[in-house]
């Protein structure tokens, strides 16, 4: 069902980004946002007692403008989750940390300079780390591997520099909101 509804919303996305209007999106050359939230995704399991939802800050940087009907941005993502499980006998905690690059295309069809519609994808690693307990040995594992994720999201300005953002995705992290600083 997740795959289906992120489908639908990357085809609309795509599909109102080329509708002809040239409106102007906030994220245009020179133009620095961070980001900082919480989300939903990320390494998990059911064994788990307790878990800290993903931990998020975002950065990007507009570098190009009307590429195509719409602008490019670059940056780089931190996501942070632990989690643990306390036994009778044994337990054990984790921490997930996944460090990416990220670039996004922002689409001119949204007539408006407060909302910014976006899509992307990003590349980079994650670290799991765990230290399993059990009375007196405890045992520490962990691994690296590559990270990729696609995602599409809108990023709204109350002010011209404090605003809201919300991100569906695919990979790195699922689903994040949080609010945005733009310089």
């Amino acid at each position: 069902m997740k795959k289906l509804i992120f489908n639908v919303l990357v085809i609309l996305f795509f599909a109102a980004s080329t509708n002809g209007l040239q409106a102007q999106t906030p994220m245009t050359k020179g133009v620095n946002v961070a980001q900082a939230g919480v989300g939903l995704g990320g390494w998990t399991t059911s064994y788990t007692t307790s878990e800290t939802p993903l931990m998020i800050a975002t950065f990007e940087r507009g570098i190009m403008d009307d590429l195509g009907k719409g602008n490019l941005s670059v940056g780089g993502s931190l996501i942070v989750k632990t989690g643990k499980y306390a036994g009778d006998f044994y337990g054990w905690n984790y921490t997930y940390t996944a460090v990416a690059a990220r670039g996004s295309y922002h689409p001119h069809f949204v007539k408006s300079e407060k909302l910014d519609a976006y899509g992307g994808m990003s590349l980079g690693v994650y670290h799991i780390s765990t230290k399993a307990t059990s009375g007196e040995v405890a045992v520490d594992v962990s691994g690296t591997a590559l990270a990729w994720g696609l995602h599409i999201g809108a990023r709204y300005n109350f002010t011209e520099n404090i605003g809201a953002w919300a991100e569906l995705g695919a990979g790195v992290g699922n689903v994040g909101i949080g609010i945005a600083y733009t310089f």
